[in-house]
């Protein structure tokens, strides 16, 4: 059913450079949160993809057990440029399943994002979300369980300047569950510039793989909340992506 209504959300309906984050399939029910992400790239001078820059600051509320909105705000430097406010977002994230109760944690993503600047178009992302824990990782026993996640999520823009592709942006996180303030794991994101319609003139669909090391955790205040974060390097794996970035995403948290 799930994936049934991602095909139907297609077919009724250039995406910016990915987000790197991982959305989860869990709903923290009656939980305030705030978060900021970012990440900077880095190549060769005169590259293109040398100091390129992302920042988002967002609040959300669990006011559902099943369902978490979320109000960003974006903020974009493309290489050589200064930074400008780039758009309004409204996230929901929907947890599918109770938590660890089937084979894995099904959840699903959709927000809106409406452009700051009068000639960029809005657009729609949405997707399913998975998790899994698990004592193995590709077959192998690691003597911890580890937390498998997995994002695919598609944007259609909307709006007279719109274009007709469809990017599809996936995202993998696999981490150690060693202690609740340490956890080591792996990131994966692939970015393809358009699974249908037309992206650019030449019909071409580039696609951007990167990959590299993260390292998550939380440190509990007790009554006065939680503090979340996860650094990580990635590694550009193709002629299409930047040498290398750092992301960061840091998150506080308290029930009310």
């Amino acid at each position: 059913l799930l994936f049934a209504a991602v095909g139907a959300l297609l077919a009724s309906g250039t995406a910016a450079r990915a987000e790197f984050k991982i959305h989860y399939p869990t709903v923290d029910y009656r939980e305030f949160e705030f978060e900021h992400n970012g990440d900077v790239t880095f190549d060769k001078s005169g590259s293109g993809r040398n100091n390129g820059q992302s920042f988002t600051y967002e609040i959300g509320y669990g006011f559902l057990p099943f369902w978490e909105p979320e109000l960003e705000g974006e903020f974009e430097t493309v290489p050589g440029q200064n930074q400008r406010f780039d758009a309004t977002t409204f996230e929901n994230t929907f947890q599918l399943t109770p938590q660890g109760e089937y084979w894995a944690d099904l959840g699903f993503f959709a927000e809106y994002s409406m452009a700051a600047s009068r000639g960029d178009p809005d657009s729609f992302t949405f997707g399913p979300l998975v998790q899994k824990q698990t004592n193995t990782l590709f077959g192998l026993n690691l003597g911890k369980a580890t937390l498998n996640t997995l994002n695919l999520l598609f944007t259609k823009q909307v709006g007279p300047d719109r274009s007709d592709a469809t990017p599809l942006a996936i995202a993998w996180q696999s981490r150690l569950m060693l202690d609740p303030m340490f956890q080591p794991g792996f990131e994966y994101y692939g970015q393809i510039s358009s699974i249908s319609g037309r992206s650019t003139p030449d019909q071409t669909v580039p696609v951007e793989h990167r990959i590299g090391p993260v390292l998550v955790g939380q440190y509990n205040f007790f009554q006065y909340g939680a503090i979340k974060y996860e650094v990580g390097y990635l590694f550009g794996l193709n002629n299409a992506t930047e040498k290398g970035a750092v992301t960061w995403r840091f998150e506080y948290e308290k029930p009310f």
